[in-house]
Parts: C-alpha cells; structure tokens; sequence
C-alpha cells in the first residue's frame, strides 16, 4: 500500500526516512537501524555546530529527513520518492501588508479556532509580546488558563511572571507560576521522543507541562506562541556573504558544540550545494528569516510535539503561512523594535515595558537546574569514536555543580552592588563570576548537544551486542 508524507512550508512536523531500509516516521528513533548504524561525518559535524540537524541529514548516515515543502511516497515495492512541492514564501517577495490586516487576520483566526476547541485554554505565558497577544484576542478570557515561569534564582521575580500576573490582573484571566528548575530528571523521555535530531535543550518543557498537566482538566487545547517573534521583528537579517557564515543562519543562541573538536572529516558538500542555490537570495530580508526558522525547525518543533506527547492539543497561529508572512511583509520601520506590536499594546493599555515595574531580567534557570540536579558525566570513553577527549573530559569539568559561596554570592550581588561601601570589590568579583558563568553555559551547550551523540552510540552498541 503506497504511503504519502509531507512537509508544509516551514517542515514544522518533521518527516525522518531511512535511505536504506526505507523506514519512515515522525520519531527519528524508529528509522535508525542500531545495530547496523554508522556516523555520518558531515550531518555529524553540522549537528554540533548547529546544536541540531539540518540540509535535510541527520548525524545517522542514510537517515534523513524531508525539507520544507517536499512530498514523500512510498511505493508498494519499498521504492521511496521525494517531490519537491510550489514554495508558498515565492508568491510572498516583494509584498508589503498593512498592520491593521495583520492584527484583524490574527484576531479573527484565534476566534475560529477558540469556537473549535472546547474547555480550558492553556497559554503559556511569558508576558512577551506573541503571548500577550494570544491571551489579548481570546474572546472569552474566562476560558483562559495561562501559566508561566520564570527565568531568575528568584523566578518570582522575574520580568516573565511579573509581566504576565499584570496581564492576568488587567485582563481578569486565571494565571498560574510554574516553578523549573529540576528538568535534568527528563533526560529520557527527550531521547524518546526526539533521539539525536536536535539538542536535548527543550527539556524544561517536560517539566513545565507535566506540572501544568495536574493543574487542567478536560481536552487541554494549548494556544502557542511558537516562533511569532521571528516573523514580529525580533530576527533581523542575519549575515551570510560567504559559505562560512551559513551557521548564521542557525540563530543557535550559543546552544551548540565546537565542530573544531570533532575527529570526523567531511567535504563540506551539503553545504555547498545549499548555499549555490540560495546565495543569490539569502539577503532578502523576508527570505533570510524564513530560512533561519527553517533550518531551526527541527528544533522548535518540541515546542508543539512535546505537550503533544503529553496529551495536549497545541495550536499555534503563526504557523499559518498567511499570518506568518503577513507579519514578516510589514514595513522594515514597523517591524524595527517590532514597533507595530508596541504601539497596539499601548493603545490597549497592555505595554509593561513602559509601566516602570520592577523585574529581574537575568536568566539563570540552567544554572539552577544544573546545581539542583547534576548532571551525569558524559562517557568521554565512547565518546572519543567522534570527538576529542579532552573537550569532554572539559564539559564534565565545568557543569558539575557550583559551590555553595558562589550560589550564595550569585543570589545577593542584584542588592550587595547598591551599597555604596566597598562597591569595587563586588564589581571585580561580579566580572569575573560572569566570566566563568559564561564559559559554563557554553560547556552545558555542548554537554546537551553531545549527549543524544552518546545515547545513539550506546543503543548502537547494546543493539550489535545483542545481535551477536
């Protein structure tokens, strides 16, 4: 029986297919074939430089997975075929919309799909600018139940929560903090559900939805922000001249690891054949961004596959092509600052940025979540097939947990720099606390990034083992 897979125009579901054994499926786990498994070194050497794989090959050689707007069958007799299916983004270049349709398009899609679901409606909430329109376009805000978490040692004093208790305040919704901080727990039902097709990162949305799970009831619709931002303003034209930026286009935020320390060579042929046939057109601003969030699919789909997984029914507007490129298609000096969206909170009574509230804007969640339950080191043993072993034996250094002076420390700087006395001192030891926290969270990046690289090399061996 013939079997047909797509992927729409961002990929935003994921398609894995096995060259070989012409497998096919959602979850990468159930198209490698362990016990006869190689490393590919070029999908090898992208994922760690890109934190996640992209160009359309995974780190398992013969496993790949489909580009955006692509078609995939499978034949009676096993035979798989890629078409390569119309790019809606081309009938979108050159186009620029008005912000009123914009905002009347998102409001009147919201309104449809809250009359199509029934019960509570879940909003993550962080306060920003894509969920506090969410919960701003609900008709009925008694249906509204949003939860949020902070990023801080004092997640309650957060500019997340506090943003979003406002919101809740101003708009009469039901809100809930969720406290994070113990996510390492979920190591393996990460692996479960997205192997070694991207970073283990979106661990904390394990976390926060299984707390949020024992607070609803019903069918669980979720209204989700997912990537509004980039298409809003926040990801501006992202430099790519020559084939060596083309990580760029990653927008990786750091969450990758050193592809310097990998002991695999490769000729660098994706690469170049994407960037032949994209160069032309990378400086395109509507372009550019449509790519960034194309190769960075993979691993925003967790946002939607994950509370998927744990019986919740995501739904997102932004990735509706119309609603996306809509908002992608403003003029520049609206979408600078995202501008547009600012003026609309202002006019709606909802923009905190200029309400003077206090919050803490530091992030030190996965520092937290490091010290709180630390991680187990990484086999530098198994991982030395495919990467140097001092560079891992360097991660396991850096992300065992702090000392109890330098937590203590980190959490009393905010208030100790606003005495005057001894003001210096602080200041020098603040300088160089943030240095070494910056050097930690790049070993912690890596640590995340290498660790389904050795999960997928352990079932390799357990799998040929056992085949013995």
């Amino acid at each position: 029986m013939t079997r047909v897979y797509e992927a729409d125009w961002l990929a935003s579901q994921p398609v894995f297919y096995n060259e070989v054994t012409g497998s096919v499926s959602y979850n990468i786990n159930d198209v490698i074939d362990f016990a006869n498994m190689d490393i590919d070194p070029e999908g090898f050497n992208n994922f760690l430089d890109f934190g996640y794989s992209v160009l359309g090959q995974t780190p398992v050689r013969h496993v790949k997975f489909l580009p955006h707007s692509c078609r995939l069958t499978v034949h009676d007799d096993g035979r798989l075929e890629v078409e390569h299916l119309p790019d809606p983004v081309e009938q979108w270049m050159g186009r620029t919309s008005h912000e009123n349709d914009v905002l009347h398009h998102l409001q009147t899609t919201i309104r449809q799909w809250e009359k199509s679901v029934e019960g509570e409606i879940v909003i993550p909430t962080s306060g920003g600018y894509d969920s506090r329109l969410l919960n701003f376009f609900i008709a009925d805000k008694s249906r509204i139940r949003s939860f949020t978490y902070g990023l801080s040692d004092n997640q309650s004093a957060s500019y997340e929560v506090i943003y979003a208790r406002k919101l809740a305040e101003l708009l009469s919704t039901h809100w809930e903090q969720i406290e994070l901080g113990s996510y390492h727990l979920y190591f393996d039902d990460w692996d479960k559900l997205f192997g070694v097709s991207t970073h283990a990162h979106g661990m904390y949305h394990f976390e926060f939805y299984t707390k949020v799970k024992r607070r609803v009831a019903g069918t669980n619709p979720v209204l989700s922000g997912v990537i509004g931002d980039a298409w809003a303003g926040s990801v501006r034209v992202l430099e790519v001249n020559d084939i060596r930026q083309l990580s760029n286009l990653g927008y990786t935020h750091g969450m990758r690891a050193d592809p310097g320390e990998s002991l695999l060579d490769d000729n660098g042929e994706l690469r170049s054949r994407y960037f032949s046939q994209v160069y032309e057109r990378i400086r395109d601003p509507l372009f550019n961004v449509v790519e960034a969030m194309r190769f960075k699919m993979i691993l925003l789909s967790y946002l939607m596959r994950l509370p998927s997984s744990l019986g919740f029914h995501p739904w997102s507007p932004f990735l509706y092509v119309d609603i996306s490129l809509g908002m992608a298609t403003l003029p520049p000096e609206r979408r600078r600052d995202r501008r547009w969206q600012r003026d609309f909170f202002e006019m709606n009574g909802i923009d905190f940025e200029q309400m003077e509230l206090r919050v803490d804007n530091h992030n030190t969640l996965n520092q937290v979540a490091m010290d709180r339950v630390p991680l187990i080191p990484l086999d530098d043993g198994l991982l030395s097939e495919v990467v140097n072993q001092q560079y891992v034996r360097w991660i396991n250094k850096l992300v065992s947990p702090r000392s109890a002076l330098r937590r203590l420390f980190q959490r009393a700087y905010p208030q100790l720099i606003r005495i005057r006395g001894g003001y210096r001192p602080y200041q020098w030891f603040s300088a160089w606390d943030h240095n070494k926290s910056s050097e930690r969270l790049t070993a912690y990046f890596a640590y995340l990034t290498l660790k389904p690289i050795e999960t997928l090399l352990r079932k390799r061996n357990q799998a040929q083992a056992a085949a013995r």
